[in-house]
């Protein structure tokens, strides 16, 4: 893709504060979008805002929480007022939870915050979205999800519900919103180097990398180069899809 190939697109990424969603904001920003970013942590969001800027990239940070749907709304008004509209939005923002844990030594508070951030989160923000990517004439939404939306993992069975959830989500408001010239997919990330990654295994992905023909984690940036494909006009008959950047391990 040509360095403008989002020249005078606007994005909303939520979770755009580091690993997947801070690459993310780069890469889309890189290929000539301004890009409004949502966490919840300031100082982190705005890090990524004044790297995307030195670039000589357009930006703001907005403090969201995506389980709050007055935040979420709040951060696609931003994104409206502050560059005159949205044509892509990277609903990224998710959690592992508290570990990994059988079913029955799991409790419910910690099935309920992954729910609750995971697929309710992306709930308010489409619902959000839509409105706003429609006054364009259309537009993107990619919702990432992971190859635990794909197969079932042990001892992972909350993270893993709510990953399904939102394939079965993405794919039906695909279906919904193509009239309006919206286009919905998923990116299903492998083993990725994040920090979700980190703490999830506590330093050691091999558990996970075993699986991986690659035999290797990915990087973040190669699952932004990904996104940003998606997002561009070059997938503009991609709708409804799951991408997997697993290294194989769907193969």
């Amino acid at each position: 893709m040509s360095d403008n190939t989002l020249a005078g697109k606007v994005a909303v990424i939520t979770g755009g504060n580091s690993g997947i969603g801070r690459a993310s904001a780069l890469a889309l920003a890189e290929l000539g979008a301004a890009v409004a970013i949502g966490a919840r942590r300031e100082d982190r969001g705005q890090a990524v805002v004044d790297e995307i800027e030195a670039k000589g990239g357009k930006a703001v940070f907005v403090q969201a929480d995506v389980t709050e749907k007055d935040q979420v709304e709040a951060l696609v008004a931003a994104a409206v007022s502050t560059f005159g509209g949205l044509d892509i939005a990277l609903n990224n923002a998710g959690i592992e939870g508290a570990g990994l844990a059988p079913l029955v030594d799991e409790t419910e508070d910690n099935a309920r915050r992954v729910l609750e951030v995971n697929f309710f989160g992306l709930w308010h923000s489409m619902r959000a979205e839509i409105p706003a990517l429609a006054k364009r004439g259309g537009g993107v939404i990619i919702n990432t999800t992971s190859v635990a939306g794909l197969k079932g993992f042990p001892t992972f069975s909350s993270y893993v519900a709510s990953k399904h959830a939102v394939e079965g989500l993405s794919r039906s408001v695909a279906m919904e919103v193509a009239a309006l010239g919206i286009r919905v997919n998923t990116v299903a990330p492998g083993p990725i180097d994040t920090d979700l990654l980190e703490r999830t295994t506590g330093g050691d992905p091999s558990g996970f990398v075993q699986f991986v023909p690659l035999q290797r984690t990915g990087t973040a940036e190669e699952v932004a180069a990904t996104i940003a494909f998606m997002a561009s006009p070059q997938a503009s008959y991609v709708t409804g899809q799951t991408l997997r950047v697993d290294g194989g391990m769907m193969a």
